[in-house]
């Protein structure tokens, strides 16, 4: 009898070695996602790793130009032309800041009237849809009252006929009503639908502004061009234009100004141009005659560039009084490109 019956002995067991199954395919499953954590978080120590050498060699070479930046101040033969140097770099700097706050107010305002005449069009557009649903609206209306009057002089004129003898005229116009029924609620559903689509064009948002229009950025590009034209001008006024674009351009140890009187007197020139720069409303009265002459003179790769050729601009006339040696577009005074409109 028991050996009969061993089989449910071993249906037993294999019933309680299930979950034991299970369990151990969970704790695999677990093994390989730790191992597939642990394995990107190697990914990420190394990536950070790297990253850590990377800025530790950057402060590095930044405490390096320090040092010498002190030693150079340190050494009285040198450190006036330190001073220039870096007085040269600030200069550029005010340069380029009041390059691009004036290009950034140009571009405001062009898009400030632009958004302003996208939206007045727009509603234009909007209030003319509009009219016209206002004048089908009169019309399918017109016609349902039309309808309806039909609809009810037929139903007095029904009314009127109570003599025995209309009794087949009766008949005969009531089935008649029918259709003039049913051309009412045509008529009605016609109204409905004209000021349902009325509803929804009203309800539609306006068209999001494109944005500044080509001949707009192309015109702020050369108001742009000839306001670097005109800070160069006052710069090299003081004989400094070129230097300070050398400065920006080279090391501090790979320049020199002379001994501390020469050293003194590019320093008192520096703070005569930083005061001929600062007046941006003397700056702006003159650029008129430049715009024109940029105008005139100005080419394009293509009918989408927004920047012109920089030979078109180099062969563009100019006043005796503006001659100037530079083409600020070619060689990218006050770093002219990264404020131009593209």
């Amino acid at each position: 009898m028991i050996d009969k019956l061993g089989f449910l002995k071993v249906g037993g067991e294999a019933r309680g070695a299930r979950p034991d199954e299970e369990r151990l395919m969970q704790l695999f499953q677990n093994r390989a996602g730790l191992k597939k954590a642990y394995a990107d978080l190697q990914d990420e120590f190394h990536l950070l790793r790297d990253r850590l050498k990377q800025q530790e060699g950057a402060t590095i070479r930044v405490e390096e130009q320090l040092e010498a930046l002190g030693n150079l101040l340190a050494d009285p033969r040198t450190g006036f032309s330190a001073l220039v140097f870096h007085q040269l770099r600030g200069l550029w700097k005010s340069c380029h800041q009041q390059l691009s706050e004036f290009a950034s107010e140009l571009t405001r305002q062009q898009e400030a009237r632009e958004t302003a005449k996208h939206t007045a069009e727009r509603e234009a557009e909007r209030a003319a849809i509009l009219a016209e649903f206002d004048r089908r609206l009169a019309q399918a209306a017109a016609e349902a009252d039309l309808r309806r009057r039909r609809l009810g002089e037929a139903r007095e004129a029904i009314e009127r006929l109570t003599a025995f003898w209309h009794y087949f005229e009766r008949r005969r116009r009531q089935k008649a009503l029918g259709g003039l029924r049913q051309a009412v609620e045509v008529a009605d559903a016609a109204v409905g639908q004209l000021h349902a689509e009325r509803g929804a064009a009203a309800a539609e948002p306006l068209a999001d502004f494109p944005g500044i229009s080509l001949g707009a950025r192309r015109n702020i590009n050369l108001v742009v061009i000839g306001f670097a034209e005109l800070l160069c001008e006052l710069v090299d006024a003081q004989g400094l234009a070129a230097r300070a674009k050398e400065a920006v351009a080279r090391r501090v140890h790979e320049m020199s100004f002379g001994d501390r009187a020469e050293c003194e007197d590019h320093m008192r020139r520096v703070q005569k141009a930083l005061a001929a720069i600062a007046d941006r409303k003397q700056l702006t009265a003159a650029l008129k005659p430049r715009l024109e002459r940029l105008r005139a003179a100005c080419a394009y790769r293509n009918s989408a560039d927004t920047v012109p050729t920089v030979d078109s601009l180099a062969g563009a006339p100019r006043q005796a009084a503006a001659a100037a040696p530079w083409n600020v577009l070619a060689e990218d005074y006050w770093d002219l490109y990264s404020v131009l409109l593209r």
